[in-house]
């Protein structure tokens, strides 16, 4: 390597280092060199250190070229390429006995390689560092879940150039990587204290972590004060569903939402879970109760989840469990046998009114359509009392049918969120999302309370409703006020107490529609046949068509549901134990530090304006701090006393959930998925052939959500299907989604797959 050209740099003198020059740390040595080598065009890297036997201090220290010394590496692949040339450029300075200052004892100024060009140099590492700005800053733009990439994208135009950020991505990367490293093991203490410290600023604020035998962290739930006054306003009806891919640790995202009096999405209450048992559910249910004013909702809707519908009956045997009704519509187009009927099933639960006349029509198609043996319908069938309209319309349910708020709340929050945060960071992501949210109500309200609403009539009902309903319910409320002029009545029949109406509703030229009012003359209060105020809540055409017939100017309290008028969240909300749940507290630190902030940004817009107000400000900002270190200082013994007569709790400390159970199931998964792809003749098999899986999941392993995804992407690799990948993707994802593995009959699952893999 010696006897190789020699490469002196040309630097300017001022920067060059010199024999006998002084520093007062090593810090400032290794900065005038690296400062020297960007100039030159090579890195620089720490070497050897010699330090005092008495006092072990470092007292010699050599700072070397990046590229000094030789690879060496046998018996493994190398991905990178070798940058080490034996280079023996150096600088060494040396801390004599007598002095306090580090002397250069040692420069050899020549390489024996070419310099990098001025171009390049900003990309050797020992040039590149992530600064403190650039940390805050990434810090801020990974709550909104900004992408590294887009984050430098935004940073190259600000500072003209990538070659003038100072870093590369991988850069980000690395810091990232190495923050988490400083939060694992703590990651489950800092969500503690966090919940603490949130409980501390209003006592309103519950959580609950339940711990393992191990002291590992389990299930987790929370919910802020602002959440349990919604569910004291609007809990009457709640959709829950479950999501994966939110965090790190594989942990069940298992938010509780409900509709507020916007008809906008809110939050209840959100829990972690461990998995997707039924005794996770229970203890999520159970702590959902404790948490929640008010009792338990009327309503519920999931999907068809056996482990969640088991916790339902046991935690809340009083709440009518209602099962989405899009997933059940969305199978119906799958299954086979059916395609041909689909319409006719489709009226069927849609346009009956009554329990009798859904049974009657659909004895009907199934006969007509020789369907009777059907496994899924007949299944479907008996569990009708959860999911057919008219059966399920006379329980209130805010008019939502299916669980698709839930999953647009999922799409909506993994927007800031994603699979590789830990804990901590999906809680900060998580209530920047919930703020976004929670703003569009806030923009809401504002306009109901500052906007008076246009109506199509000048009607008293209409201008009545437009000054007690939101935005939003009266617009539901005038189309079904328009609808209503094209209802007709006719008595049927009528006695002492009961009236009863036959109305005929004129939907399009030539095509009528015909339900049921009965009108109770001892409370003076009208039912429909089709439920829809029973459902929504809002009155139904047929309900203000029939007011009108009776001249009702003004629709009747008994009509109008607090819930959706424009001061639902007005007055107090307490807890079963008698407190009341306050949104804000006085004195937030959040709310003063929000307007402490607004002072001083006024201030400083002011300032920024003449270069004699910006010195004003800074002198005056100076002086402030002065007083404030003053103050703190003298406030400081008097909060060590009080302290010290405070008995302090001695709080045990919380393991993170458990990651290393997720790679064993990975790793089995992937033997498992080996050795069916050994067993089976993929090439014989040709295009667009898939295989089915039939038995139960949950014998594969704990952590079910790793497996039920990993296991149908892993499985259609295998095939490699050139046609419908994406639906055939989906599909196997909803079966196995629902019902922990729902089986399928066999003679339907061989019809519609090439090869059936019966797992143990």
């Amino acid at each position: 390597m010696e006897s190789e050209a020699q490469v002196t740099p040309e630097v300017s003198v001022e920067f060059k280092p010199k024999l006998g020059l002084e520093f007062d740390s090593l810090e400032d040595a290794l900065k005038m060199y690296n400062l020297y080598a960007l100039k030159a065009g090579f890195g620089v890297r720490c070497s050897t250190t010699k330090t005092s036997s008495v006092t072990g201090e470092i007292i010699r220290k050599e700072f070397v070229c990046c590229k000094q010394g030789t690879t060496n590496i046998t018996g493994k692949k190398r991905r990178r390429g070798w940058v080490r040339t034996g280079c023996l450029a150096k600088l060494a300075v040396l801390l004599p006995s007598l002095k306090n200052k580090y002397i250069v004892v040692a420069f050899k100024e020549e390489h024996n390689h070419e310099m990098t060009t001025y171009d390049q140099v900003h990309l050797l590492r020992c040039h590149r560092k992530v600064t403190e700005s650039a940390k805050v800053y990434n810090a801020y733009l990974s709550k909104v879940n900004i992408p590294v990439h887009q984050q430098l994208s935004i940073l190259e135009v600000q500072a003209g150039g990538m070659e003038n950020i100072g870093f590369l991505r991988k850069d980000v990367y690395n810091y990232q990587r190495d923050m988490r490293a400083k939060v694992t093991g703590h990651d489950a203490d800092l969500l503690n204290e966090h919940f603490l410290r949130e409980q501390e600023k209003n006592a309103s604020f519950y959580f609950k972590i339940e711990v393992d035998s191990e002291g590992r962290m389990g299930n987790v739930f929370w919910a802020d004060a602002r959440s349990r006054r919604a569910y004291g306003s609007f809990g009457d009806a709640v959709v829950f569903d479950t999501t994966f891919n939110t965090n790190r640790y594989g942990m069940v995202f298992a938010p509780l939402i409900g509709v507020n009096n916007h008809r906008q999405t809110i939050l209840f209450g959100c829990a972690f879970l461990t998995s997707e048992s039924t005794e996770a559910f229970i203890w999520l249910f159970e702590e959902f109760k404790k948490a929640m004013p008010c009792g338990a909702p009327k309503m519920i809707i999931t999907d068809q989840d056996a482990a969640i519908a088991k916790a339902i009956a046991v935690s809340l045997p009083t709440t009518f469990h209602r099962y989405c009704i899009w997933h059940i519509m969305n199978k119906l187009t799958e299954k086979t046998g059916i395609g041909e009927c689909f319409l006719e099933l489709c009226n069927c639960i849609w346009d009956m009114d009554t329990k009798e006349e859904f049974d009657a029509k659909w004895e009907e198609v199934i006969t007509n359509n020789g369907l009777k043996e059907h496994t899924w319908l007949t299944s479907i069938h008996a569990l009708r009392e959860n999911w057919v309209p008219s059966y399920v319309k006379h329980v209130f349910s805010a008019g939502m049918s299916s669980s698709q708020r839930a999953e647009s709340c999922h799409s909506f929050f993994k927007q800031y969120i994603n699979k590789n945060n830990t804990l901590m960071e999906f809680i900060v992501r998580f209530e920047r999302a919930l703020a976004s949210q929670r703003h569009k109500e806030l923009l809401a309200d504002h306009v109901d309370q500052n906007e008076k609403p246009p109506t199509p009539f000048l009607t008293p009902m209409q201008l009545q409703m437009g000054g007690i309903y939101t935005r939003g319910i009266l617009d539901i409320f005038e189309r079904e006020d328009f609808e209503s002029l094209l209802c007709f009545f006719e008595v049927i029949k009528e006695d002492d107490t009961l009236c009863t109406y036959k109305v005929i509703e004129r939907v399009q030229l030539g095509v009528t529609r015909t339900k049921e009012i009965v009108h109770e003359k001892d409370i003076d209060q009208a039912f429909c046949s089709c439920r829809g105020f029973e459902f929504r809540g809002i009155p139904c055409r047929h309900i203000i068509s029939f007011l009108r017939m009776k001249q009702v100017a003004y629709l009747p309290e008994k009509y109008i549901l607090k819930r959706w008028m424009k001061s639902a969240k007005a007055g107090v909300v307490f807890d079963k134990d008698g407190k009341e749940v306050k949104d804000n507290v006085d004195g937030c630190i959040l709310v003063k530090r929000s307007t402490l902030c607004k002072v001083a940004a006024d201030l400083i817009d002011s300032a920024l304006l003449y270069d004699e107000g910006s010195e004003l400000l800074q002198k005056t900002f100076n002086d402030i701090r002065g007083k404030l270190i003053s103050l703190v200082s003298s406030r400081a013994p008097l909060e060590e006393a009080n302290n010290e007569g405070e008995t302090s709790s001695v709080q045990v400390r919380i393991k993170d959930p458990n990651r290393e159970n997720q790679k064993v199931v990975r790793k089995e998964l992937k033997d498992n998925v080996r050795r069916l792809r050994d067993d089976i003749n993929v090439g014989a098999l040709g295009a667009g052939r898939v295989i089915m899986i039939e038995g139960d999941v949950q014998d594969l392993g704990s952590r079910l959500h790793l497996l039920k995804q990993t296991l149908v992407l892993q499985l259609l690799r295998i095939c490699s299907p050139l046609k419908g990948r994406r639906t055939m993707k989906h599909r196997h994802h909803a079966v196995i989604r629902q019902g922990r593995m729902r089986c399928l009959d066999l003679t339907e699952l061989t019809e519609r797959v090439d090869i059936c893999l019966f797992l143990p």
